[in-house]
């Protein structure tokens, strides 16, 4: 009754909602946003480190088979790219300046997405001795990996002779 008076008195009837409504809505829609954007990113942080440490897992089973048939062999390189052979022109026998070719061209290692240099944004070094060593680790091993941006919490981690994984 009150609502029917008001209305004919001024003209107009409620419908929409007050300003008070709207700014709880859009309070709330900040806090939600709030704590939604930095999970996300950790998450997608998080799978950017798991793609990029399968990738390390590969070059370091590639590494500790070609030291295993070729014991004598020494070379420590960074993967930088994939390596590149013509039809015919594989390696019989690595060296130190084309083991990345061996071991793609022998099937040792399957191809890299890699994107300016990078996979995910982490670099990687190769080496037969297990002294491969990159930035922010604290050891060495038959390959490593690092970000090569800093950006993210997972700097690094590294495969020893043995084909573990640690994280630094």
């Amino acid at each position: 009754m009150k609502q029917a008076l008001f209305s004919l008195r001024f003209g107009f009837s409620r419908s929409g909602f007050t300003l008070l409504e709207v700014l709880i809505v859009v309070v709330i829609a900040v806090l939600v946003t709030m704590f939604a954007v930095p999970s996300y990113r950790k998450a997608q942080e998080r799978n950017r480190y798991m793609a990029a440490t399968g990738v390390l897992m590969d070059i370091g089973n590639a590494a500790r088979m070609l030291h295993e048939q070729y014991p004598n062999l020494s070379y420590t390189a960074s993967i930088t790219n994939n390596a590149l052979w013509l039809a015919g022109s594989c390696p019989e026998e690595p060296t130190a300046s084309n083991g990345l070719v061996f071991l793609q061209c022998h099937k040792y290692l399957n191809a890299i997405p890699f994107s300016g240099g990078t996979y995910q944004g982490y670099s990687f070094r190769i080496s037969s001795k297990g002294v491969a060593s990159c930035p922010g680790c604290s050891a060495s091993g038959v390959a490593c990996m690092y970000d090569s941006d800093a950006l993210s919490e997972y700097q690094c981690a590294y495969i020893d002779k043995s084909g573990i994984l640690h994280n630094n």
